[in-house]
């Protein structure tokens, strides 16, 4: 595998973003059943947890060879910074000042009198705070109060990126400290599970550890980029992995992170699936990650929830990539001239 432009990596995070808003709709839109895809692989891993594991093993690989190449830690933060920051900003200026207003139980005259208001787009800042409320918007829905409940992820996908830069900085930036990382943290993946679940610290443990360890597995196959090779064969025995580690039974171990990443480069730099091309002008899976809760929250808002669920997953979509669109062309690809 050789670090090359030539890959699948858009279509792939775009693919991850769809999984998300298909399995965001089962809470949304109030089905009673669990995700059956999952259901029927007897898989303790939702493909909500599979896409956003996808988008770490991605980032992790692609933001290590970010400050590898960069000329320095400004450098590096700022092109970070403008990638996160102004699609993240957009959505939620356009969610307090449009959205919210239409969507309020409060009256409008009432809502912008709301100081919540005017601080929901600072709330982006600090990321932790990015999935914040709003007074008197989405009260009513099933998944009451969630205003944009996918941008939970951010807060913990800047911290490998904050974690890369004092690895490098400490010249400890290199395989051998990454693998003692991917032990580490595989090991508290299984030890928190035999602690009690109801404690918030360890539930919460039990949901970022493994993406930890999905971005600790793509930085390590950048250093084994030159190395590592992709055969049929090979694909055929990491699925085969995957399946096993990732069924009810062992989930809790995490081991299935590392043959995920191996599946996710072999498609990536697959010589036979070539979608090489896709999202090199327009990359939209980011603003489809950040835009989507918050149309599908809109679309039970306006229909009570009462459109059968194939038709609220295809709603969302459709709502959604053009959204998508206009954040990358309006906003993203604007700001990332700046780098």
């Amino acid at each position: 595998m050789q670090h090359s432009r030539e890959n699948n990596f858009n279509i792939i995070r775009l693919l991850a973003a769809l999984m998300v808003i298909y399995v965001h709709s089962f809470a949304i839109f109030k089905i009673n059943m669990d995700e059956p895809i999952a259901k029927a692989l007897h898989s303790g891993v939702s493909l909500g947890e599979f896409a956003v594991y996808v988008f770490f093993i991605i980032s992790g690989y692609l933001i290590t060879a970010s400050f590898v190449r960069s000329n320095s830690n400004w450098h590096y933060f700022k092109a970070r910074v403008i990638r996160i920051y102004p699609g993240l900003i957009a959505v939620m200026l356009l969610t307090a000042f449009v959205v919210g207003p239409l969507v309020s139980n409060v009256d409008v005259k009432a809502y912008f009198q709301n100081l919540q208001v005017y601080l929901y787009p600072f709330k982006s800042l600090p990321l932790v705070t990015a999935t914040s409320a709003l007074p008197g918007v989405f009260v009513d829905n099933h998944y009451a109060n969630a205003v944009n409940g996918s941008l939970w992820t951010l807060f913990w996908e800047f911290l490998c990126y904050i974690g890369v830069a004092i690895l490098g900085n400490l010249k400890l930036l290199n395989q051998k400290v990454i693998l003692a990382l991917i032990s580490v943290t595989t090991l508290v993946s299984i030890a928190i599970h035999f602690l009690p679940q109801d404690n918030f610290v360890i539930h919460s443990l039990t949901l970022v550890v493994p993406m930890f360890l999905a971005f600790f597995a793509g930085m390590l196959f950048y250093f084994w980029k030159s190395s590592i090779k992709f055969k049929s064969q090979y694909f055929g025995l990491a699925l085969l992995i995957y399946i096993i580690f990732s069924n009810n039974n062992l989930s809790f171990t995490s081991l299935y992170i590392l043959p995920l990443a191996y599946l996710v480069f072999a498609l990536s730099y697959s010589r036979t699936i070539k979608f090489y091309k896709f999202g090199s002008k327009y990359d939209i899976s980011y603003g489809a990650y950040i835009y989507a809760f918050v149309i599908q929250q809109t679309i039970y808002h306006l229909t009570n929830g009462t459109l059968p669920f194939p038709i609220n997953v295809v709603l969302s979509i459709m709502f959604t990539l053009p959204f998508a669109f206009l954040s990358y062309v309006l906003v993203e690809k604007p700001a990332l001239r700046l780098k």
